[in-house]
């Protein structure tokens, strides 16, 4: 029987992917879209994909049972969706200010609250809302199935679905059609926690990378084999590192309903050269970035808080 880890120590890779991750892709919506390198940025969707599939596990108790699973879903909402639901606000009411003609889709925002857009075919507010869609599947996923991925059919179950979507075409922003990348976190959860070992990790960690390629493609996969590198190398803290950490997903959900728009309204303003082009993308990303600190101190940090409150409810060992 695995005993309970009541020692969950911060992982230090953690912060890099995540602040690596939430630059990549804000720095791709600001305007890298044209740029050679930040171009990539939206890879950084697959870093957040993989590392959930790791930390999530990672953060449940040993013990975890299905009872528990209302227990971890309340802790996640609480986590994520108070942010999330005030996000929209945000993007409904600067719709409203630049748009002068704006007539909102109450039904389509409605949606958004339990996210059925994927389910639905209905358009986002926002380009990133669609992986916190799939974010919150893979919650429900691990409420149900964690008991038996860290069992000894877990290997099997996760073989089978990181498979499943290679012959059968799954419709884009569900779980099921990008859950290789997440596969591959799970995976080195247990790997870590000593429910398989190394040789059996890395045969099914090959498998799992080429289920990658073949559902997400080459770059997505690629990034994912580099996200899961970052997990286990050497990283030091530095304060810059945990800074970004700490607002990853404040301007993860922020950056485009803030960032993107003064960029857009500052490129109707101002001449269209390459030094004002790099004008609007610096000034972007720092309003960018401050808006992501305040939005964390005054909406995330309390909410992540009090999803901190919420614990699991013990299991009492005979």
């Amino acid at each position: 029987m695995i005993e309970r880890d009541t020692s969950k120590k911060h992982i230090q890779q953690v912060d890099y992917i995540r602040a690596i991750a939430s630059l990549a892709v804000a720095l791709f919506h600001l305007g890298g879209k044209a740029l050679p390198v930040l171009k990539y940025g939206w890879l950084g969707v697959h870093m957040f994909f993989l590392l959930s599939g790791f930390i999530i596990c990672w953060s449940i108790p040993a013990d975890y049972t299905w009872k528990m699973s209302g227990r971890f879903i309340g802790k996640r909402i609480t986590r994520i969706e108070p942010p999330y639901i005030i996000s929209i606000g945000l993007v409904i009411m600067m719709n409203f200010i630049v748009l002068s003609h704006y007539k909102p889709d109450w039904l389509n925002i409605i949606c958004h609250f339990a996210y059925l857009n994927s389910f639905l075919e209905k358009p986002y507010l926002s380009p990133v809302y669609w992986t916190l869609g799939v974010e919150f599947q893979f919650y429900l996923f691990v409420a149900l199935c964690f008991p038996w991925l860290k069992s000894k059919y877990g290997l099997w179950l996760l073989l089978i679905l990181c498979i499943v979507p290679v012959f059968v075409k799954i419709p884009g922003g569900l779980l099921l059609g990008v859950f290789p990348v997440f596969g591959l976190g799970i995976l080195y959860y247990l790997y870590l926690k000593k429910i398989t070992d190394i040789n059996i990790a890395l045969f099914l960690g090959v498998l799992i990378f080429f289920c990658c390629i073949h559902t997400v493609g080459w770059l997505p996969a690629g990034m994912a084999f580099v996200t899961l590198l970052l997990l286990t190398a050497p990283l030091k803290s530095y304060a810059m590192v945990s800074f970004f950490s700490k607002i990853s997903f404040s301007l993860y959900l922020t950056h485009d309903i803030v960032g993107s728009r003064l960029v857009v309204f500052m490129g109707t303003k101002l001449p269209k050269n390459v030094l004002f082009k790099g004008l609007e993308f610096l000034t972007g990303i720092v309003v960018s970035i401050l808006f992501a600190y305040l939005f964390y101190l005054v909406i995330e940090k309390p909410f992540f808080k009090l999803s901190k409150r919420i614990s699991y409810t013990p299991i009492s060992e005979d």
